[in-house]
Parts: C-alpha cells; sequence; structure tokens
C-alpha cells in the first residue's frame, strides 16, 4: 500500500504545475454625451495679494479654496505700461443644463470686482467638457465585445510564441477616465470620457 502511495505522488506534483498563461486587457471608449462644463476662472491681485483675497473677490460664486488649481505671475497693461500680477486659478464644473446660469454669476462678480478699482479682476472661460459620475455610473459596458478583443489580442501573442489560447484563468474589469484634447478656442479644450477595460488572464496550449 505504502508503494502505491509513493508512485502517486510524482502525478499529484505534477498536476499542481500552475499552466502557461498571457494576460492582457482590452479597452473601448463609451462616447457618453458630456454633461458638465469645466470653468476656468482667474483673479489678478498685486503680488502681495493673498489666496483670501482672491476668493473674496470671488463671493457669490460659490468657488472656495477646494477649487483652487495654481498660482503664477502675469503681465498686465496698466495705461501705457505693464505691471506685474499675481493670477489665482480656480477650476469650476458645472452642468450643461445650468451654464447660462453659472455664466451669468460669474459676469456679476466679475462686475463686481471691476466697480472696487482696487486693482483686482475676474476672468473666466470654459475650456473643457467632462462626463459626470452620475452618468458615467449609469454606463453598461459591453463585456461579451472586450472578451472578444481581449481574446484576439491573446491570440496574436500566442501565435508568436508558437502555441495557442486556452481556457480563461482570471477576469477582472475595470472604468476609468481618458481625457482628449480638442483645439481651436482661445483655452485648451478637454473632453473627458469614462473608458471600459477588462483585464483577462488566458491559459496557453502547447504548440500549434
Amino acid at each position: 500500500m505504502l508503494r502505491y502511495a509513493l508512485l502517486l505522488l510524482p502525478a499529484l506534483a505534477l498536476a499542481q504545475t500552475p499552466p502557461n498563461s498571457v494576460t492582457v486587457t482590452a479597452s473601448r471608449n463609451t462616447n457618453i454625451p458630456p454633461d458638465q462644463a469645466l470653468i476656468s476662472v482667474a483673479v489678478n491681485t498685486n503680488l502681495n495679494g493673498s489666496m483670501d483675497d482672491a476668493i473674496a473677490a470671488l463671493q457669490g460664486s460659490g468657488i472656495t479654496a477646494a477649487n483652487f488649481s495654481g498660482v503664477s505671475t502675469v503681465q498686465v497693461q496698466s495705461g501705457q505700461q505693464f505691471v506685474t500680477q499675481l493670477q489665482w486659478s480656480f477650476t469650476l464644473v458645472a452642468d450643461l443644463a445650468s451654464l447660462k446660469t453659472a455664466f451669468a454669476t460669474l459676469t456679476g462678480v466679475q462686475q463686481a470686482a471691476a466697480a472696487k478699482n482696487n486693482g483686482v479682476s475676474v476672468a473666466f472661460g470654459v475650456y473643457g467638457t467632462q462626463v459626470s459620475q452620475k452618468a458615467a455610473q449609469s454606463q453598461t459596458c459591453a463585456m461579451a465585445d472586450l472578451m472578444s478583443d481581449a481574446r484576439a489580442q491573446a491570440s496574436k501573442l500566442a501565435s508568436a510564441a508558437n502555441m495557442t489560447v486556452g481556457a480563461v484563468l482570471a477576469v477582472s474589469g475595470a472604468t476609468s477616465t481618458s481625457a482628449a484634447g480638442v483645439g481651436g478656442s482661445a483655452y485648451t479644450s478637454v473632453v473627458s470620457q469614462p473608458v471600459c477595460s477588462l483585464t483577462v488572464k488566458f491559459a496557453l496550449a502547447g504548440g500549434i
């Protein structure tokens, strides 16, 4: 009986050897219509200005320190000369359906800052669009198409190694966001779209 058990050990060890495999990731753009606009808001102050001064100039817009994206120095014409100012940049996200209201609010803020005549100015403009999280979550990825794409990719790799693609060993999916630039405006326009992706691990069978 003991001899019989020992003879089975090589076969058992062979059965536990993991199969050769190839892992690929297939992805497809979702092409969901954008439903939000990205608005760049800039506040110019003198060199002694602070973020608090910039945010104070935006009172009524809903913009806070959480919207801050950066600060830099700029040359601004004042009469016959140029002066150096600080430019505080903020990003505001607005639904396309309420973009007209957002612009009206920012225009009011801009006019209020100009009326104070204290060297602080406000400018704004749309620089891109994006898909909201709510819209992205409502998107259903075509998993069957992604699996087909993954198998096609795996087959090309397997053929290069003189092997064939076998069974699926593991699958994981994810939805990410990619940004594609679009030119033709005073601002760098960005269209942000969710991407459906599927990572698949296939077993590799013996040579062809």
